[in-house]
């Protein structure tokens, strides 16, 4: 593809499309990309990657207890819903209760030391169990992966 406009050395119309949509490309892919969650609850931190996942699909439980349940979806651009949610849920009769939900666009900052979603406290009304989390956009590995 000839990308100059050869009267006016500059680049043709076709060619300022195509670098527009490599650009667009490029910065869906530099969004979509692992989150790392750090969970404290029971008296235990664990930390979990969270990878990209399409719209389709829903991920299991990212912490799964007796009287508490944290899902993490972390949705790929540019599908609907892209970014971050994060619910927490108190178990109520064996039913999951909304306690919490965190929604973080796809470019979310980070605010401070704990990542994009800054410290979140949790507290669990019917045994009064506390749990925080914060998670930060990264490439490195945690030190614990999602449990399978």
């Amino acid at each position: 593809m000839d990308c100059v406009h050869p009267a006016r050395s500059t680049p043709t119309r076709r060619c300022r499309a195509w670098l527009g949509f490599v650009l667009a490309v490029i910065g869906a892919a530099s969004t979509a990309q692992p989150i790392v969650c750090h969970v404290a609850y029971a008296g235990a931190t664990r930390s979990f990657v969270i990878p990209p996942q399409p719209h389709a699909v829903d991920p299991p439980p990212l912490l799964q207890g007796a009287s508490v349940l944290v899902e993490v979806v972390n949705r790929v651009p540019p599908q609907p819903g892209a970014g971050v949610v994060i619910r927490t849920y108190g178990m109520r009769d064996g039913e999951p209760m909304l306690l919490h939900q965190g929604s973080y666009l796809p470019t979310a900052p980070a605010v401070g030391p704990h990542g994009f979603t800054g410290l979140q406290v949790v507290r669990e009304p019917a045994r009064g169990h506390e749990l925080t989390y914060w998670c930060e956009r990264t490439v490195e590995s945690a030190r614990h992966h999602r449990p399978r």
